[in-house]
């Protein structure tokens, strides 16, 4: 199968970005009373990395993920090492969808992959804003949650993402030929986020 060896080409700028932040992670002291350094994702021994930050406040950090090993995805989202939600892709897929919107000319475009649970989706994001947006050139990423019971979040990276040069391209490699990722155009996920 050649979709792994394609993958780890994509994947290999990111894999050496996770590296420098490890050996930087892992050359800085502990903080007092702390175990040990904070995972920089929730992936597990033997997965790869497609996406990772970390969220939320300093006294309560979560790390997002989206994780690959051998013909599954996983999004992992909460405490360093001990997800609260772990969504693995379906046999068929049918749970994965991606998609990408450009700016009008200016440039900006934002691409996700979106993993869904029952009634609820989890929507992981990245772009780059157009030359007519306030801040034109500035990266970001993050993830949205939406559902009836969850309501509408959308929650920002704070820095130092993780992540293959494209998305969409890592986690359609990786899907089944026959598996139809793409998001209905014009439907309610053919959005920014």
């Amino acid at each position: 199968m050649t979709r792994p060896a394609a993958l780890d080409d994509l994947l290999r700028p990111a894999a050496l970005l996770g590296l420098v932040g490890a050996a930087l992670a892992l050359g800085a002291p502990a903080p007092a009373g702390s175990a040990g350094p904070v995972p920089a994702s929730q992936c597990r021994a033997g997965e790869r990395v497609i996406y990772s930050c970390r969220f939320g406040p300093p006294a309560r950090p979560a790390i997002g993920s989206i994780c690959w090993r051998a013909a599954a995805v996983h999004y992992r989202y909460g405490p360093p090492g001990r997800p609260a939600i772990d969504l693995a892709s379906t046999a068929d897929w049918s749970n994965i969808h991606t998609g990408h919107v450009r700016g009008q000319g200016a440039g900006g475009y934002q691409e996700h992959v979106r993993f869904t649970n029952g009634q609820t989706d989890y929507i992981v994001f990245r772009g780059q804003d157009g030359a007519l947006a306030s801040r034109p050139g500035r990266t970001y990423s993050g993830i949205a949650v939406q559902g009836p019971t969850v309501g509408e979040r959308t929650l920002a990276c704070r820095a130092g993402a993780t992540l293959a040069p494209s998305l969409v391209e890592a986690v359609t490699r990786l899907a089944p030929p026959e598996a139809e990722l793409g998001e209905t155009p014009d439907g309610p996920f053919d959005a920014w986020f």
